[in-house]
């Protein structure tokens, strides 16, 4: 068969290669939905490839026949699906969570800094005296806290 006909015969069993996904529960709008019918038209035409004409093709071909044959090409291709490649390794999991983890600590510090900076001098004093644990009394240190929680809050 010549291009032109194979390509036309593709285009008339479209309708069987939808039916043949529906009874994999297969549906338009999944993601393998293309993936899946491409591998239907490849594999119908390399099945129609070698037949002189349509009319030999499909005489040989019939239709339940077609059908059976790309149903079960689709249910093998779904067993032979590793599940290892749907797997994700402990190690990357826990990579990923430092990951995340270091990067929340690094929006938390960005924001604390431009926090910082846009207070007065004397509030960044309590601050640093706060962080460094200078000897500051019980007093003074619950004052500077309540100072700067007050601050904190305006600022959010």
């Amino acid at each position: 068969m010549q291009d032109q006909e194979l390509e036309q015969l593709v285009q008339d069993y479209q309708r069987l290669f939808h039916k043949v996904l529906r009874k994999c529960s297969i549906f338009p709008g999944q993601p393998d939905y293309e993936d899946h019918m491409q591998e239907l038209r490849l594999l119908f035409f390399l099945k129609a490839q070698p037949y002189e004409s349509r009319g030999l093709f499909e005489a040989e071909n019939n239709v339940s026949y077609l059908y059976r044959f790309l149903l079960w090409s689709i249910i093998d291709k779904k067993r032979k699906i590793d599940p290892k490649d749907h797997e994700t390794n402990d190690e990357e999991v826990l990579y990923l969570q430092q990951a995340e983890s270091n990067y929340a600590e690094i929006d938390f510090l960005d924001e604390f800094l431009a926090t910082y900076k846009q207070l007065q001098e004397k509030d960044q004093k309590k601050v640093m005296s706060l962080l460094e644990n200078t000897d500051l009394s019980r007093q003074n240190r619950h004052r500077y806290r309540m100072r700067l929680r007050k601050l904190f809050k305006e600022k959010h």
